[in-house]
């Protein structure tokens, strides 16, 4: 089969298109998917570069050569002996966990739990756009934020970062739950964010956010901009009371893993977290992370069909293309999603 690889950390080009993959085996509780569409999200830029390689490493037995990528949209052309979830034929998506082989090739072998039905109102390219993007959404709102369906009643969240493809995804699935939600991006994204439902939005290249926007009980943190006092301006923005909640999703975890190693890294961050959970005690203060969660999707996929959230995509690559598709991300100009056509 088809697949990009790499066999070395470092820049794009690093990418290779390799045509002689074996095809994956599958376990009892595995599916096998012909893969029709995946995407690029920024995090997959640096996991080429070496981000997160000292958890990849105790994850993967061989570190190379490395199928990278997590969003999957296809079809299951083989049910491990353990699957009754699924059939043949059926269209599923998923987002990988990003520890063994990825989602960029032809064919990949998916645990039936972390894989969902396709929304039906979907293409494959619009429906690989969603699954981690909205995973990590998820887990931050619904998984730390404690939030679920009606939560919003009378409430107010910013969401920085609304142009991006989580951010985006955030946005519609908090207004979906009855939030007023406020956004920060550039002017060039103003049109975008109002389209998929932006109540307030913050152009960031004129406005203070925190000059505008004041009694917030939710501020979601996709881009954690390193400008001195911004974590500290974006819980300002929040009442200051037990009831608000302030989550990131860009934290020095990983990062401080990579430097100092699993368990010493692994205790700095955590001291880290402590730290700031004590100096903003009077609020509730978390970091998030993406997890699979096919059950998550199964709640995702009925908000789609109504047309609650619908899918942001920019551009759409090929395979042969991933390079291209890597350096664009690397641009910062994304809005949205970029996507990659198996």
């Amino acid at each position: 089969m088809k697949a990009v690889e790499i066999n070395r950390y470092g820049p794009a080009g690093v990418l290779s298109l390799n045509e002689n993959v074996p095809m994956p085996e599958i376990a009892p509780d595995e599916v096998l998917v012909q893969n029709r569409a995946s995407s690029v999200n920024p995090i997959d830029t640096l996991k080429r570069t070496g981000y997160g390689r000292s958890i990849f490493a105790r994850k993967r037995r061989r570190e190379f050569p490395w199928i990278m990528g997590n969003d999957v949209a296809g079809v299951i052309i083989q049910t491990g002996a353990k699957v009754s979830k699924f059939n043949l034929h059926d269209e599923v998506f998923c987002a990988l966990s990003g520890f063994g082989p990825g989602a960029w090739a032809e064919y990949i072998a998916v645990p039936a739990d972390i894989a969902a039905i396709k929304p039906l109102n979907l293409s494959f390219e619009e429906a690989a756009s969603i699954p981690y993007v909205g995973l990590t959404a998820w887990a931050a709102l619904a998984g730390r934020g404690g939030l679920s369906p009606g939560s919003g009643s009378g409430k107010k969240a910013l969401v920085h970062g609304g142009s991006g493809g989580v951010g985006s995804f955030a946005i519609q699935l908090l207004k979906a739950w009855g939030w007023f939600v406020a956004t920060t991006c550039s002017t060039r994204n103003v049109a975008l964010v109002k389209a998929i439902g932006a109540d307030e939005i913050i152009d960031y290249t004129a406005i203070d956010f925190s000059d505008e926007l004041k009694g917030y009980d939710l501020v979601f943190d996709t881009v954690g901009v390193k400008v001195s006092g911004y974590e500290e301006r974006s819980i300002a923005v929040l009442k200051p009371n037990s009831s608000s909640t302030y989550i990131s999703i860009v934290h020095p975890l990983v990062r401080s893993l990579d430097r100092y190693g699993f368990l010493f890294g692994g205790l700095i961050a955590a001291s880290d977290l402590v730290r700031k959970k004590i100096r903003h005690r009077k609020i509730g203060y978390h970091w998030s992370i993406f997890k699979p969660d096919g059950r998550a999707l199964d709640k995702i996929r009925p908000l789609i069909e109504s047309g609650a959230i619908r899918p942001v995509i920019d551009k759409t690559y090929t395979l042969e293309q991933m390079p291209e598709a890597h350096q664009y991300v690397e641009s910062g100009q994304a809005r949205g999603k970029v996507g990659i056509r198996i």
